[in-house]
């Protein structure tokens, strides 16, 4: 595999001035930000190679146990994977939601912070990506909604098939928006809310509760694909709020519940 060496035109030169001028924040911090910032400017996609941390000691004009450190914190991000051994080295990773989401579940458990505020985030964030996604097909965009119509409940699923092609649906509902930032944000709460509360669901989904899932999001498809944003939002909402209250309903405590770091 080859490795990018990261060069930028200001030159190695202007990188250390830039460390220079930065060390009043920790210097492990500044190479994390550097190495990032390259790799966004670079458009390197998941799997490309970096170069080693000798050669970003060097080029940086810092320590190896900077570079590493540096590294720490951004493979702690899920931006970068540092493999070990022969051939090893740091290559960059596609950070996900549920990575985000245990970053983000550290924030909460240090507020305090209870499921029902991560619930009720959850049930706007998923509203909006309804409308977000309706107002593309308003507006005369192509956009295939293949992928939501893909994740239908089938009589025969398990627990937790039922759970992966319900979530699964609303995964797709958040890309198809085209934004990046709610998507994975939307993502990150979606992680935290799988995880605990669809997570504390008894072993197997009745018929009813089934339908629960089918037929809203039917409704909610169609109501996206005819471009209505407001009928796709409304439902969406509608939607995420019987669920909620059916789990809740099952177990009356988990709102109150304060989220913990995963």
């Amino acid at each position: 595999m080859t490795r990018n060496t990261m060069g930028s035109p200001t030159g190695t030169a202007a990188l250390r001035r830039a460390i220079a001028m930065t060390r009043n924040e920790k210097v492990s911090r500044t190479v994390a930000r550097m190495v990032a910032k390259d790799i966004a400017d670079r458009r390197l996609g998941p799997g490309s190679a970096l170069e080693s941390e000798n050669d970003m000691a060097k080029r940086f004009g810092v320590g190896r146990a900077s570079v590493r450190e540096g590294l720490r914190l951004l493979e702690a991000q899920g931006l970068v994977t540092v493999r070990q051994g022969l051939g090893g080295g740091p290559i960059v990773s596609e950070p996900s939601g549920s990575e985000f989401g245990d970053t983000l579940s550290m924030y909460l458990q240090a507020n305090g912070i209870q499921f029902r505020e991560v619930a009720e985030a959850a049930l706007e964030m998923e509203g909006l990506a309804a409308a977000m996604l309706a107002d593309r097909i308003a507006a005369g965009e192509d956009v295939d909604l293949t992928p939501l119509a893909a994740h239908d409940l089938r009589p025969d699923m398990s627990n937790e098939e039922v759970t992966e092609t319900a979530t699964g649906f609303h995964s797709a509902l958040r890309n198809l928006t085209g934004n990046y930032v709610l998507d994975l944000t939307g993502s990150a709460l979606a992680h935290l809310y799988t995880d605990r509360m669809l997570g504390a669901h008894p072993e197997e989904w009745n018929e009813k509760e089934r339908e629960a899932f089918t037929e809203p999001h039917r409704q909610i498809h169609d109501a996206i694909a005819a471009g209505n944003a407001e009928l796709a939002r409304t439902l969406t909402r509608a939607h995420m709020r019987e669920v909620i209250d059916r789990i809740s309903r099952q177990n009356p405590r988990i709102l109150d519940e304060r989220v913990e770091w995963l």
